[in-house]
């Protein structure tokens, strides 16, 4: 690892419209040492005659800029096979659709693990996400009202997203040693996982991380994006929560602590999503699946089961027996009709 270098890693799918914003403000940082590889998991659009125009202009800078192709193979071995590539001290992993909100951005994140005990291998900031048009309208800022110094782990609000832990990866740095001796740089890369969970569970379950309260990155909601055009309608949805759950536990499986606490942790992911599905099912009025998994909730852990779900479940089957007395009505009319008839 050079000392005080800052690695940018960056998977790019189709971005070819966007990515200029994201290189334009790492160029326009007051940091100095920055080293870019943009991975090019294999798009159909030009993105690598502009990250082509941009090398030079990182070098004028003072930076380097390299594009790595893959096949199409997703963010998360777009990020593996970067971190062999990787030199710096600090890691950052930006969207491409998005960038930074300020100039002194990098350099802020850095001065802050710099000034930090060991024990902080990882700083974030306030994050503003924005509409995709001309108008950037603000939506709203993740991170807001967060404490500098944190509680002694962000571990578990990372594994359940609970109390307002947010993941767009572009406003996380990393200590590249921390990310090293608890991933081995070795993460869990089926198609479609992400890469959040990947990175910031180890760490976090060792280390802890600073929360800058200052708005330094821009997420922008796009309705076309990955994530979001990927995972529309109940089976993509479905697809996307069994995806995250998979994740999750791949993750938990890596991480090196006490067999017992990771059964727990495990049984618990399971139990959520169990809830998210259930959630779901519900509201695509899939009734069949919406009984069978309340009753497997039920036999995992029926304590887990709160008053909204066992209202829905009480609407779900006086729905259903309400269709079914309709339904033997329908029929009853029919064949009295029918034999009225003749």
């Amino acid at each position: 690892m050079q000392e005080g270098l800052v690695s940018i890693i960056t998977p790019c799918y189709n971005t070819a419209h966007y990515v200029s914003r994201l290189l334009d403000s790492v160029l326009s940082q007051t940091y100095p040492w920055l080293e870019m590889i943009v991975v090019d998991d294999g798009s159909t659009d030009n993105l690598s005659e502009i990250i082509n125009v941009y090398i030079s202009r990182f070098e004028q800078k003072g930076y380097s800029l390299s594009c790595v192709r893959q096949e199409n193979s997703g963010q998360s071995v777009a990020i593996q096979n970067a971190l062999k590539l990787v030199r710096g001290e600090f890691l950052v992993w930006p969207d491409s659709d998005d960038y930074y909100a300020s100039k002194h951005s990098i350099e802020k994140m850095v001065r802050a693990l710099q000034n930090s005990s060991l024990e902080f291998a990882m700083v974030r900031v306030q994050e503003q996400v924005v509409t995709d048009d001309d108008s950037k309208h603000l939506l709203y800022i993740a991170g807001l009202g967060r404490d500098y110094e944190e509680p002694s782990s962000l571990f578990e609000d990372c594994l359940y997203g609970r109390n307002g832990y947010y993941f767009c990866p572009g406003g996380y740095m990393v200590r590249m040693s921390a990310l090293k001796e608890t991933t081995h740089l070795n993460i869990y890369t089926a198609k479609d996982a992400g890469q959040n969970w990947q990175l910031m569970l180890p760490v976090l379950y060792r280390y802890r991380c600073l929360t800058i309260p200052e708005v330094l990155y821009t997420v922008v909601a796009r309705e076309t994006s990955h994530s979001r055009g990927l995972f529309a309608g109940y089976d993509r949805t479905l697809h996307k929560l069994q995806v995250y759950e998979d994740t999750v536990q791949n993750t938990l499986d890596r991480i090196e602590m006490d067999e017992q606490l990771k059964a727990s942790y495990k049984s618990r992911v399971k139990i959520q999503y169990l809830h998210k599905k259930l959630l779901l099912d519900y509201r695509h009025v899939q009734r069949k699946t919406f009984f069978e998994r309340y009753e497997c909730i039920k036999k995992v852990d029926g304590k887990s089961i709160g008053l909204l779900e066992r209202v829905l479940y009480v609407t779900a089957l006086v729905h259903m027996n309400v269709l079914l007395l309709l339904k033997k009505i329908i029929l009853y009319s029919y064949h009295k009709l029918h034999h009225d008839k003749y």
